[in-house]
């Protein structure tokens, strides 16, 4: 049983019959994460601005709170019983959106570049990423540090933190989408299995979403051509605290190494989910997985030039 329910767009009959003979390119998806006032304000300037399919994910009892169906009858909202992850709005939207893209955005933000033109062509480049990140600014306007390399301080994943910079020229390499912002090349998303809701973390859903991508062989990258600010943030924190399934991300992330071309399983102790070991690592994951976290760790580059 579905943890939420969908309140279509409605469209015109002409509307319909069009969409039959063609998939929409872009979907936006706006996950409502702060106070009311904010989620009108950037539901207001998308509806105004952006000729793309419009979602919204939020709670039951806030839609009808703000009678949003009926104030914006061009959008579709996705209605969770409760608060849930992020990776569980993620997949949400993925499922209902049937777009070639999707962008994924919050209602505390601003949208101040969107380069389509850029954007598409990359994701369409030889290297196909997952997902393209944003530049993100703070209230203040400076660039945020959000992009993560692969690093272990000990058995512990403890990623390394950068700031990209503002050239419109290069796309800069990160291990993962940051709160799970950005432009995701919808098919792929689901070939890589969307977002692990088992691991109960913002930060691991995404860290694992992000590493499990890479070792499947399609990088992510952070570009300029799509940035945004947070109008009341100076800072972004991850919470990294221990959180349930996280065993799930460092069974996937680290139980494979790659010895002489060939992938070996090896138990990544104190964090092994067995079962998850047994039933996926041993007997899907090691096919088909490219390489290893500790070649990411040895063969990462920054920047790659466009």
């Amino acid at each position: 049983m579905s943890d939420y329910r969908v309140i279509h767009r409605k469209q015109d009959l002409g509307m319909k019959i069009s969409s039959l003979y063609r998939q929409e390119q872009l979907a936006v998806g706006i996950i409502d994460v702060s106070s009311g006032s904010d989620l009108e304000s950037t539901l207001k300037w998308f509806v105004s601005s952006f000729d793309f399919s419009l979602h919204v994910i939020t709670t039951e009892e806030r839609a009808d709170e703000m009678a949003l169906s009926d104030l914006y009858p061009e959008v579709t909202f996705i209605l969770f019983k409760s608060k849930m992850t992020i990776g569980d709005y993620i997949n949400a939207l993925a499922d209902v959106c049937y777009t070639t893209y999707f962008l994924v955005f919050r209602s505390d933000a601003v949208l101040i570049e969107y380069d389509g033109s850029f954007l598409m062509n990359a994701l369409q480049d030889r290297n196909h990423p997952s997902v393209i990140t944003p530049l993100m600014l703070s209230e203040d306007g400076e660039v945020m540090p959000t992009l993560r390399a692969p690093f272990l301080r000990g058995r512990e994943f403890d990623p390394l933190s950068f700031t990209p910079t503002v050239d419109e020229t290069t796309l800069e390499a990160n291990l993962y989408p940051q709160m799970g912002l950005g432009l995701y090349d919808r098919a792929l998303f689901q070939r890589l299995r969307a977002y692990d809701t088992q691991i109960g973390g913002d930060y691991y859903q995404a860290a694992d979403f992000g590493v499990r991508s890479h070792l499947l062989g399609h990088p992510i990258f952070t570009s300029r051509a799509l940035s945004i600010q947070f109008p009341s943030k100076r800072s972004l924190v991850e919470d990294r605290s221990e959180c349930e399934g996280m065993a799930r991300f460092y069974t996937k992330a680290l139980s494979i190494r790659r010895i002489a071309g060939k992938n070996v399983v090896e138990k990544w102790k104190p964090y092994v989910d067995k079962e998850l070991l047994n039933s996926e690592v041993k007997k899907k994951q090691v096919i088909i997985q490219k390489t290893d976290f500790f070649s990411l760790m040895k063969n990462w580059k920054g920047v790659e030039a466009t």
